[in-house]
């Protein structure tokens, strides 16, 4: 999800201010320093308010980077600070709020001090925390494109991070389960993984910040999440996989249940997704590795009749050189992906020998530990 920012504004000429016929709620008070700022325009916004388009406020800092203001706003939520460089400073506003900042724009992630805003000092060290995480996790995966082979050595690199991450996600929700900054956990949740703790924290949430724009955003889309867990429910582990009739590259047709008997990896994808095609190498890797224990690939395309050609480009180009590729070229309107539910690729299904469901969306890291544990090595 995207998180609410806000911006500061200075001590100095205001030169822009929207939104004037604001409910009473009380002029927030923001004042603060910004290194490396001087003469430098920032702002105060809202997504819910349109944006960096729509700021309440533009200003500019004075020669040592100064800055002040009152501002009225319309309603309690997520706001931000931007500065000239784009980078962004969220804050969470009530009503009177009174606030000061110290930042360093080279930085303002790693480099911020917020003062008399508990709430927003919280968030802003869980999202330091998260992007020091995923940056961690992106340079692990880029090695694992540039070499599958180094699979087993990155995950006993990385599993010892992501324990400590999700360790420290787990005590900061059950530590400001009562706190409008819980919105940022949201963000490193899977929903498709951890339903419950996902759901678990949008309830929290409706109950710390109900009159929250964003937060009353996330549960209306929690919702919507809910309504297609529902209809997925066939997807669950255990289930039986649904039968995939069609036609292959050749236009003879190919049936999923042909491969009873093998651990199957049904993998919805096409030759414009660019996911998928950064996927492809762990995949090869996979059936390499596997295939002779009774491992199998049934690929999906969801590419259009238009795009026949560069489907079959990319199997070649990607070197999918298992034998079990079908489309019938009608691209999202395709019988298997409408049948399963796609809504996103890539999309995969893992169904063991019987053909029952094991897990769905695995990729990557986590493809690698399933078929470690079903192979055993």
């Amino acid at each position: 999800m995207k998180l609410i920012v806000c911006s500061l504004l200075l001590f100095g000429t205001i030169l822009s201010f929207a939104q004037a016929n604001f409910p009473a709620l009380g002029d927030v008070h923001i004042e603060g320093q910004v290194i490396n700022g001087k003469n430098q325009k920032v702002m105060l916004a809202n997504q819910n308010l349109g944006g960096i388009s729509s700021p309440l406020y533009i200003v500019t800092t004075d020669s040592l980077g100064k800055f002040s203001f009152d501002s009225p706003i319309p309603f309690q939520d997520y706001y931000f600070l931007r500065f000239d460089n784009g980078q962004i400073l969220n804050i969470i506003l009530f009503g009177a709020d009174s606030i000061r900042i110290y930042t360093d724009t080279r930085n303002v992630t790693q480099f911020s001090s917020i003062i008399n805003s508990p709430q927003s000092v919280a968030m802003n060290e869980f999202l330091r925390q998260f992007y020091d995480f995923k940056s961690f996790e992106d340079s692990l995966r880029n090695v694992i494109m540039a070499d599958p082979t180094k699979q087993a050595e990155v995950d006993a690199v990385f599993k010892p991070k992501a324990e400590l991450f999700y360790g420290y996600r787990n005590a900061f929700i059950s530590t400001y389960q009562r706190s409008a900054a819980l919105i940022v956990t949201l963000s490193a949740i899977d929903p498709e993984k951890e339903w419950d703790l996902y759901k678990g924290v949008i309830d929290l949430l409706a109950l710390a910040f109900p009159t929250s724009p964003s937060v009353q955003n996330a549960v209306t889309h929690g919702a919507q999440l809910q309504r297609e867990r529902e209809a997925k429910a066939f997807l669950q582990p255990g289930n039986p996989a649904k039968e995939i009739a069609l036609p292959g590259v050749n236009g003879d047709t190919l049936r999923l249940s042909d491969l009873k008997g093998k651990v199957v990896l049904i993998d919805f994808w096409a030759s414009w997704c660019g996911p998928c095609r950064r996927e492809n190498p762990n995949v090869v890797a996979m059936y390499k590795k596997y295939n002779a224990d009774g491992f199998e690939v049934f690929s999906v395309s969801l590419d259009k009749s238009t795009d026949a050609a560069k489907w079959k480009a990319a199997i070649e180009a990607d070197g999918l050189i298992w034998p079990n590729h079908v489309s019938d070229l009608r691209g999202w309107q395709c019988a298997a992906a409408m049948d399963y539910g796609v809504k996103s690729i890539p999309f995969t299904v893992l169904i063991d020998a019987e053909g029952k469901i094991i897990a769905t969306n695995v990729r990557g890291v986590e493809l690698q530990n399933q078929l470690s544990r079903i192979f055993g090595h």
